[in-house]
C-alpha cells in the first residue's frame, strides 16, 4: 500500500494515538480506544516498512508506535529500560506464549513418569535391571534421602542449580533438533517413575513425595517449560508458515532465548528450595506449600504481565531496526 495514501486514510488516528500516549492517565474508555488505535497503527507500520521502510511516513509512525508501546508497558526510557523490558515484557510474554505448549509437554511427561513407575512396579524383572534387592533397599531406605543431606546446604543448592540450569539451556538451544528434547524428557520421566517404583517397593512412598515435591514442582515445571520452548523452536523450523524459514526461525530463537535466560534465574529459586527446604525438618505440609507458592508466584507473574503484553500487541522479539526487516514469502 502507498504510504501517502495510508497516511491520508489513518493520519487522524495516528494523531489521536500520539495524543493519548502523552497522557499520564487514561480513563477506561480512553484505554480501550488506545489499544484499538495501537493495534491498527502497528499493522500500518508493518505495511509501510514492507514497501517503504525509509520513508517519512515510516519514521513518523515508528516514533508514535514506539512512544505508545512505552506508555502501554509503563517501561521507562532510561538506562534500565532494557532490564525493565526483559522482566515486564519479554520474559513474561515469552512464557505466556508457551502456556499451551507447556500443558501438552507436562501432560506427556507426567504420563510417561506414572506409566513407567506402574510398569516397573508391576514387573520385578524390570527393577532387577537397577540392581539386586539389597541394592534397591539401600536406595529406598537410605540413599534417596541422604542425597539431600550429605552435602552442605549452600553447596548443594548451587550444585543442583547449575545442573538444572544447564539442562534447561540445552533444551532450548538444542530444541531445533527435536529429538534431543524428546529423548531428554523421556529419560528424565522414566527415571522419576523407576525411582518412585523402588521407593514404593519398600514402603517408602511418603519419603519419595516428601523429598521430591517441595523442589520438584518448580524445578520440573521449569525444565518442562524449557522443553516446550525448544520444541516451539523445532516447529518454527519445520513449519514456518507464510514467512521465510530463516526469518521465522530467527524470530522465534530471539524470543525463546529470553526463556532460557529467565529459567536460569527461576531455577535458582528452586535450587534454594532443594538445598535449604527439602532436607529441613519442618512439617511436610510447609515444605510442599513453599514449593507450590513459588511455582504459583511464577505462574501469576507470567500470566499477568504476559497477557497484558499480548493484549497490547507487543513482541518479545527485538524491534525491527535491531533485528532487521523480514520478508513475507510463500517460498520455502
Amino acid at each position: 500500500m502507498d504510504p501517502n495514501l495510508l497516511a491520508q486514510l489513518h493520519g487522524d488516528d495516528w494523531l489521536e494515538l500520539s495524543a493519548l500516549a502523552k497522557k499520564n492517565t487514561l480513563t477506561p474508555e480512553q484505554t480501550t480506544r488506545f489499544l484499538e488505535l495501537y493495534r491498527t497503527a502497528s499493522k500500518d507500520l508493518s505495511r509501510i516498512t514492507t514497501v517503504a521502510p525509509d520513508s517519512l511516513e515510516a519514521a513518523r509512525l515508528s516514533a508514535i508506535v514506539h512512544r505508545s508501546r512505552n506508555h502501554l508497558s509503563s517501561v521507562p526510557s532510561g538506562g534500565l529500560s532494557g532490564l525493565a523490558r526483559f522482566f515486564v515484557i519479554s520474559l513474561p510474554l515469552s512464557m505466556y506464549r508457551l502456556r499451551w505448549d507447556f500443558v501438552i509437554v507436562a501432560a506427556g511427561f507426567l504420563a510417561v513418569a506414572v506409566l513407567s513407575g506402574i510398569w516397573a512396579g508391576s514387573h520385578p524383572e524390570v527393577l532387577e535391571t537397577f540392581g539386586d534387592r539389597e541394592f534397591r533397599r539401600q536406595f529406598a531406605e537410605h540413599d534417596f534421602v541422604d542425597y539431600y543431606k550429605e552435602n552442605p546446604n549452600g553447596f548443594f543448592a548451587v550444585g543442583v542449580w547449575t545442573n538444572n540450569a544447564w539442562i534447561a539451556v540445552q533444551f532450548v538451544l538444542l530444541g531445533i533438533t527435536g529429538g534431543y528434547v524428546i529423548v531428554g524428557l523421556f529419560s528424565n520421566a522414566v527415571n522419576v517413575g523407576f525411582s518412585g517404583a523402588m521407593m514404593f517397593e519398600f514402603d517408602r512412598a511418603s519419603d519419595f513425595f516428601l523429598y521430591i515435591l517441595p523442589h520438584g514442582i518448580p524445578e520440573i515445571s521449569c525444565i518442562i517449560l524449557a522443553a516446550a520452548a525448544g520444541l516451539r523452536l523445532f516447529f518454527a523450523w519445520v513449519v514456518p508458515g507464510p514467512r521465510l524459514r530463516r526469518d521465522k526461525l530467527a524470530s522465534e530463537a530471539r524470543s525463546l532465548l529470553v526463556v532460557a535466560g529467565g529459567l536460569v534465574l527461576l531455577l535458582f529459586g528452586s535450587g534454594l528450595i532443594e538445598g535449604f527446604v527439602t532436607p529441613n525438618p519442618i512439617p511436610p505440609a510447609v515444605k510442599i506449600a513453599i514449593g507450590v507458592a513459588y511455582t504459583a508466584a511464577v505462574v501469576v507473574y507470567a500470566w499477568y504481565f504476559g497477557k497484558r503484553a499480548a493484549a497490547g500487541g507487543l513482541s518479545a522479539d527485538l524491534d525491527e531496526h535491531q533485528a532487521g526487516y523480514s520478508v513475507i514469502s510463500t517460498d520455502r
